[in-house]
């Protein structure tokens, strides 16, 4: 059965409009769309063409949709954004917050996605580089669809291995082993301080306080690389400290300025959140690539993206980054 009736009334055509734009028959178009008939190439790409999305999202056999960085399958009824790596339709959750509904590409229904608009679906990419969501945000602006998941380096590579992304964005003070059985071409994004975040009216001995477990820290989950340096920055007779767990470096700030316990962060996220910052170590960020999408327009559109001055400027605008050679492969 094809998608043209779901894309068609995401473009809010009829099937007359559809047909006179595509310049074939209403009665095409309502056989196709009843699966009565099956289009020669020439309609089906006159058709693609009509509605702007290719062919093999029109009439090839869409798979069922699974997160893009758990692999499960997402929830009934819930709003996603929504990508495409191969001829797997993989999505994230939609961005919410109180500024807004923010972006959402269509509706879990039955199992399946029911789309908002016409379009490709685009590129996907995972990590907690929160300048992942800028990116997303310029391709979309250009007309491109993007997907930026938030993940930890750990689950991003994971996920990369498994065929669910076209990149991953992967962090730590040095190189990191590449996932096994998957090819990449590796590129900088950036590079900034992790550590601890903290409220402005901390007492002097909150750093202490932190590593050597006196006091509750805010954390990440495990995997992700700012949670491996904190471990290794505690006092060795510190013992298991205790605090609540976060999804990504801006909410592991944000909580730090809400509750007065100090974060495992970035110097990014901590600057953004208006809170003190007390480093560990550098990290360099790097997209990962899978060398089989390499070559694919959505892939080098993005690679652009990050070289490009807008990216570049959003970034500086935040602080705590190094730009220097962003968008260069570095293996």
């Amino acid at each position: 059965m094809s998608n043209l009736k779901a894309a068609r009334d995401a473009a809010g055509l009829t099937q007359a409009a559809l047909a006179e734009r595509a310049g074939v028959s209403r009665q095409m178009v309502g056989a196709v769309e009843a699966g009565r008939h099956v289009p020669r190439v020439d309609t089906a790409l006159a058709l693609s063409e009509a509605l702007g999305v290719p062919v093999g999202d029109l009439f090839g056999t869409p798979s069922d949709p699974v997160d893009a960085v758990s692999g499960e399958r997402p929830g009934e009824g819930s709003l996603v954004r929504v990508g495409r790596v191969g001829e797997r339709v993989v999505t994230s959750p939609a961005r919410t917050g109180p500024g807004g509904w923010g972006v959402a590409d269509g509706l879990i229904e039955g199992g399946a996605v029911t789309p908002f608009h016409a379009g490709a679906a685009g590129m996907v990419v995972a990590g907690c580089e929160p300048g992942l969501t800028v990116l997303e945000q310029i391709l979309r602006e250009g007309g491109m669809s993007a997907v930026a998941a938030t993940s930890s380096s750990s689950a991003a590579a994971s996920a990369l291995a498994a065929g669910r992304l076209h990149a991953a964005v992967i962090h730590g003070p040095g190189d990191r082993s590449l996932p096994a059985g998957v090819d990449v071409a590796v590129f900088q994004l950036a590079r900034w301080e992790v550590g601890l975040a903290a409220h402005p009216d901390s007492d002097g001995d909150w750093v202490s306080g932190a590593l050597s477990g006196r006091a509750p820290v805010i954390q990440r989950e495990d995997g992700a690389g700012v949670q491996r340096a904190f471990i290794e920055a505690l006092d060795p007779d510190s013992g298991v400290v205790e605090g609540p767990r976060v999804s990504s470096h801006f909410a592991a700030a944000r909580r730090a300025m809400v509750t007065g316990m100090p974060a495992v962060t970035i110097g990014p996220a901590s600057i953004a959140a208006g809170a003190l910052f007390h480093p560990f170590e550098v990290h360099d960020a790097r997209m990962w690539v899978s060398s089989r999408w390499l070559q694919e327009r959505l892939v080098m559109e993005a690679l652009a993206a990050m070289s490009g001055a807008r990216f570049q400027r959003r970034l500086r605008g935040v602080g705590g980054y190094d730009l220097t050679g962003s968008g260069a492969r570095v293996a």
